[in-house]
């Protein structure tokens, strides 16, 4: 019996390995073959098996029919790209297309099983027609963010407990630091620190947890200014130096800016040497230093010239710390956070009514189907 050969196209396979951040010697391990395998397919010597090219796709996550025509020239984002630094208009990785598109049907789906009327509160304010400073304030008048900064005594609780304001108001918040379940494919916080789906109905906050968590604060309230201004986007290196190109990114910063760190109170915060005036700042309003020391300067309480001598410092210190979030913790708590708990519990109420089956669980929530067997096996009670 013949062996069936794909005739693949090399330059299909070199770019769908570079989008995967594979080596030649790391997919020939995942695929059971020597490495000169996987390089006399790239140079077009030999052709795989048909068993090969199925796992060369599903391990490059592409479709199969994909490894057989010419590469795309770019690949188009579903989400305004408007990320700052060297990520600026480069072509996605396969992670972060599918945290966006899984976003997506998140949306979608909530939208359809939960009808209702319009977040009242969005889309009330306009770049044009209004000042960052009264965004800011019409936001804590739906969020007390003033007093979640006082009542908590870490990142990580403020961070949490925002997140929960947020999600009271009507917008999901996903917390996710890899994809679906698959601890492996983790998102790349240089690649994407997070994004923003804006829709009248279900609109969504993606935050990158692998992310420090002190960045993802200000990443949380830059992509709450995108909601309440119902614009879509998709950022990276929100701590940057850099003045951002599009005039909304601009003006979302400043509703951030004034959300976390507002001007009167700042002002009264700040004392002392820059370094360590930065460090006792972002303590005191959970932030990231980096963010205490940016809005000193945009208030012009230190020069640029000091700004810019003490950024240096804050990066080594930022490096040499390491410590992120925690990772772990309980699974059943992490897998609400990871899609938004609102979303979590309207899927569950959903299986439980017989509505959607066991299999759309596990596929809405990005979990085994064994997984959201055991799930609705441990919810006795989820109210109506």
């Amino acid at each position: 019996m013949s062996v069936i050969r794909v005739p693949l196209e090399p330059a299909t396979l070199e770019w769908a390995m570079a989008r995967a951040r594979l080596r030649p010697e790391l997919l020939a391990k995942a695929l059971g073959v020597k490495p000169e395998r996987v390089k006399a397919w790239l140079a077009g010597r030999e052709r795989p098996t048909y068993r090969q090219a199925r796992l060369l796709a599903q391990r490059l996550h592409i479709p199969f029919s994909q490894l057989l025509v010419s590469p795309p020239d770019h690949v188009d984002l579903p989400v305004p790209d408007l990320r700052r630094g060297r990520v600026r208009g480069t072509n996605p990785s396969p992670e972060l297309l599918e945290a966006i598109y899984s976003a997506l049907r998140k949306r979608d789906w909530y939208r359809e099983h939960n009808p209702k009327e319009k977040l009242p509160m969005l889309k009330t304010v306009s770049l044009e027609d209004h000042p960052a400073e009264n965004i800011a304030e019409i936001i804590r008048e739906q969020i007390p963010v003033q007093e979640l900064q006082k009542q908590t005594s870490t990142w990580s609780e403020f961070l949490r407990r925002l997140v929960s304001q947020i999600e009271k108001i009507g917008i999901l918040v996903l917390r996710q630091g890899y994809v679906g379940s698959n601890t492996r494919r983790k998102y790349n916080p240089n690649e994407f620190s997070g994004f923003a789906i804006a829709d009248p109905v279900a609109p969504i906050i993606f935050l990158n947890t692998q992310d420090f968590v002190s960045r993802q604060v200000f990443t949380l309230a830059h992509e709450l200014a995108h909601i309440w201004l119902a614009t879509s986007a998709l950022d990276a290196d929100l701590e940057e130096p850099v003045i951002p190109q599009e005039k909304i990114e601009r003006f979302c910063d400043k509703i951030a800016a004034e959300l976390l760190l507002p001007t009167k109170l700042f002002v009264q915060v700040w004392k002392g040497n820059p370094y360590e005036a930065a460090q006792h700042t972002a303590k005191e309003f959970k932030v990231s230093s980096w963010a205490a020391l940016r809005r000193a300067w945009e208030l012009n309480l230190i020069t640029s010239r000091v700004y810019k001598e003490t950024l240096v410092r804050i990066r080594e210190a930022m490096k040499a710390e390491k410590e992120k979030q925690a990772a772990g913790g309980n699974f059943w708590y992490t897998l609400g956070a990871r899609n938004s708990a609102t979303f979590t519990t309207a899927v569950v109420n959903a299986a439980i009514r017989g509505e959607i089956s066991p299999k759309e669980v596990a596929s809405l929530l990005d979990i085994s189907l064994s997984t959201a067997l055991n799930l609705l096996e441990r919810v006795s009670y989820v109210s109506p």
